[in-house]
């Protein structure tokens, strides 16, 4: 049990900042425990404001307090003060009415006396500081906040309050860290003085660069996205427009991607041969890359070949070093050895490699720890597309009926097909297809993963979401989200879902959603719907992806207005129409992968 664990073990709120150095755990904690604490003047400044009732009432000194040794409560002059202390570790609590300008606090002599106060109207704050070791002779220092409420009124006061003071409350605590950083150096300060694996493979380098990041995931969870690099591959991770000819790098772990030996070259332009040889491979613990270019005649030559007159010489190495149980720092480091005549491209490649090399290293850790944003710039992008597709066929009706057959002939998308007779006589209806160049058997297990809680539509994401569907849209196939019978189609987490009534392995599946028989029976308002996705072979290597939509509703004209093709058409044609062409770019996009 941790330090503040004896004063607020079930908080309702907890925040966590912290902080990687270059110095072991020791002498850290010694200068945080008895030394000043580093504010900057920003800090020192909000301090200075918060304690200004305090002060002119002359109950508070006109410096804000640095050191945790002076940090006292008692009855004549309640306050924070420090209740526990474990090794490298303190905790600091107070008790008051923190929302008043005036706070009255509550003196507590102890963690026990903290923990079982309850008089109602109050709050209980708690923080920790904390260092531990971490990685290869550093150490992690955490600030840890803890707030809980004796009541709902204080809560509630508190909520309002901390709305305004939070961030100055973060601004602080960062601050404190940041100067520990400049302190003792962060994690990457010595990081170019030592040996990383790749090095010995270039031993002449003329310059080498080190950057680094840690990520809060284990080695394993880092390696298959960095084993997926590359151009026609992963991408880079990095500016997608300099270095993957404006290709997103995937947002998800390719199992296609993740076999690769030593000896490949990883392309590193989207339509070109040449690229990084990989010249180690140690799973999960190092990847080198390397190349020897040719700068006169413009070509990659084998890595051990020998240098021709003018040449560039590189290695890129990332090294992954486990920190503890759920923590890895990242090493990326590029070497190069080039000729004489090459100085003034060496000059100018160092800034913008440090510049792709960080952006690489940011977006690698935010894939690892899941923190990728549903949607990005592009979603965002597309999604404004979408709305001009949904606009256009939203004031073009009298063109509905060449839409209803988008990507068919006008008697191919008339043909019967599975699932027809659940609705004989739809109210109205779409068939709408794209053809693939790639067999059924490629195309079946993207269409069997369809679903808003399984691979997504394939279609525009942002406006999905931005209507609360949660959408992410698969980027590679899920076998363990294909449908079976029964199972549900999930449109919207708060619409009923359709039921998937058919499967047939490789060719459709069929989803429905029932009228209410009672509503029917009785005359009141009631809907009916089918969707079907069918997946029909043409020929050698080529397929048809085709969607077909029926409804049927009541007479009642809110029913014909909610449910009917005058606002649902447009919208339903961009949307579907955008998934058949997704599923399709993916489906032959996994075909072209070297």
């Amino acid at each position: 049990m941790g330090t503040i664990d004896r004063l607020l073990p079930a908080p309702r709120s907890v925040e966590l900042d912290f902080v990687d150095l270059a110095a072991p755990p020791d002498p850290v904690w010694e200068r945080i425990r008895h030394g000043a604490l580093p504010l900057s003047p920003l800090a020192r400044c909000l301090f200075a404001i918060r304690t200004l009732p305090d002060r002119l009432a002359d109950r508070a000194s006109a410096a804000p307090l640095v050191r945790l040794d002076d940090l006292r409560s008692t009855p004549g002059a309640p306050g924070f003060g420090i209740l526990a202390e474990g090794e490298r570790e303190v905790a600091v609590g107070a008790i008051g009415k923190v929302w008043m300008a005036d706070i009255p606090f509550v003196h507590l002599a102890d963690a026990e006396a903290f923990r079982a106060f309850a008089e109602p109207d109050h709050l209980k704050v708690a923080w920790a500081l904390r260092v531990l070791p971490h990685g290869d002779g550093g150490s992690r220092v955490e600030f840890e906040l803890r707030t809980e409420a004796t009541d709902e009124g204080a809560w509630e006061k508190f909520r309002r309050y901390f709305l305004v003071i939070g961030p100055g409350s973060h601004l602080i605590r960062r601050s404190l860290l940041r100067a520990l950083a400049r302190e003792y150096g962060g994690p990457g300060a010595h990081e170019d003085d030592r040996a990383l694996e790749g090095d010995e493979i270039l031993p002449d380098a003329a310059e080498q660069i080190t950057h680094s990041v840690s990520i809060a995931a284990r080695p394993e969870q880092v390696w298959p996205w960095l084993v997926q690099m590359g151009c026609r591959r992963g991408g880079f991770y990095s500016v997608d427009a300099l270095d993957n000819g404006g290709e997103r790098s995937a947002r998800e772990v390719h199992p296609e991607l993740q076999r690769l030996a030593v000896g490949d070259i990883i392309a590193a332009t989207p339509e070109g041969r040449d690229g990084f040889e990989v010249l180690a491979l140690r799973a999960p613990s190092a990847l080198v890359l390397g190349g020897l270019h040719d700068v006169v005649e413009g070509r990659q030559l084998p890595f051990g070949a020998a240098r021709p007159e003018r040449y560039w010489h590189v290695t890129w190495s990332f090294v992954l070093e486990p920190l503890d149980g759920n923590c890895t720092r990242l090493h990326a480091r590029a070497r190069a050895a080039w000729s004489p005549s090459e100085g003034l491209h060496a000059a100018w490649i160092r800034p913008v490699h440090h510049f792709m090399q960080e952006a690489q290293l940011r977006e690698l850790a935010a894939r690892a720890e899941g923190r990728l944003p549903r949607d990005d710039w592009r979603d965002v992008l597309e999604g404004a597309g979408g709305v001009g597709w949904m606009l256009g066929a939203l004031v073009t009706p009298f063109l509905r009926g060449a839409r209803n057959h988008w990507g068919l002939d006008e008697r191919e998308a008339a043909r019967p097909r599975p699932g027809d007779e659940v609705i004989p006589e739809p109210r109205w209806s779409w068939t709408h297809a794209v053809e693939i160049d790639a067999p059924a058997s490629e195309v079946w297990p993207w269409v069997a993963q369809i679903g808003a809680d399984r691979g997504g539509f394939y279609s525009y994401q942002a406006l999905e979401n931005a209507v609360g569907c949660g959408v992410r849209n698969a980027e590679t196939v899920h076998p363990e989200l294909a449908h079976r019978e029964g199972d549900a189609l999930v449109l919207h987490p708060k619409m009923p879902p359709l039921r998937v009534t058919s499967v047939a392995e490789g060719r459709h599946l069929l989803a429905v959603g029932a009228p209410d028989a009672d509503a029917v029976a009785t005359g009141e308002r009631w809907t009916a719907a089918t969707w079907l996705f069918q997946v029909e072979p043409l020929g050698a290597g080529r397929c048809r992806f085709v969607s077909r939509y029926r409804c049927a509703c009541s007479d009642d004209l809110a029913t014909r207005l909610s449910f009917g093709p005058t606002l649902l058409e447009p919208v339903g044609f961009a949307m579907d129409r955008r998934m058949l062409l997704g599923v399709k770019a993916r489906v032959e996009r996994s075909g072209a992968l070297p």
